[in-house]
């Protein structure tokens, strides 16, 4: 019962900043039909249809971002407030598949509705179909991003520096598997791979991730448990 009071106190500032990133979405379509993106022509290639194809990406430096208030001020105020620190953990692990769900489905709308509502094709919009062959893959990405972000957060309150090397080395892996995904979609990059031995690579891809989240699980179980309540 603990556990949940917490994941409730911790889902009063999740919805602001789930709402935010759909509000963000609304906007984005918005300004697609507003600037004639659907019917392609003249208005290809602007700013609302950019911000459209590469919103996955977006998600998920917003979880990133957001996961660092998570374990950080929402940490220091739940404590101060009677939580506790091992149901604060269970509390955090809940709010972060809370935020997965959501936006996996709304990945997941994103890369369908323009085909539903029958836009002009677009090559760009394939970055938005890439995650839905591995389905996968993008929740674990959410994950993984919430899980450095929320340890960014908690190393920013013990050494700037292990911080700032964290926050570089999350960024490193968040990008590249990002980047390897797209490529390996949009180019013939597999076959390259294949032909010259690298043909592993997406296998050590997917371990840098797992050891990633349970790293960075064990880590913030580490420092939750000594975090000082100020």
């Amino acid at each position: 019962m603990a556990v949940f009071k917490t994941f409730r106190f911790l889902l009063n500032f999740a919805w602001v900043n789930l709402g935010a990133i759909i509000g963000f979405a609304v906007i984005v379509l918005a300004g697609c039909y507003l600037t004639g993106v659907p019917g392609g022509g003249l208005y290809a290639g602007n700013l609302f249809e950019t911000y459209y194809a590469m919103f996955p990406t977006m998600i998920l430096l917003c979880l990133f971002l957001y996961a660092f208030a998570l374990c950080t001020s929402n940490l220091n105020l739940g404590l101060s407030m009677g939580a506790r620190r091992r149901d604060f953990f269970w509390a955090i692990q809940g709010v972060m598949l809370f935020y997965t769900a959501v936006c996996w489905a709304l990945q997941w709308f994103l890369s369908v509705f323009f085909l539903i509502a029958h836009w002009a094709p677009r090559e760009r919009f394939s970055l938005l179909t890439v995650y839905n062959e591995k389905p996968l893959l993008y929740p674990a990405l959410c994950l993984v991003a919430l899980v450095l972000g929320c340890l960014g957060g908690l190393l920013m309150t013990k050494s700037k520096l292990l911080a700032t090397l964290a926050i570089l080395l999350s960024i490193f892996v968040l990008m590249g598997v990002t980047i390897f995904t797209v490529l390996s979609a949009e180019t013939g990059l597999m076959r390259f791979l294949d032909m010259t031995g690298w043909n592993a690579l997406p296998q050590i891809l997917a371990g840098i991730l797992t050891a990633s989240f349970l790293g960075g699980e064990l880590l913030i179980w580490r420092v939750i448990q000594r975090f000082p309540v100020r």
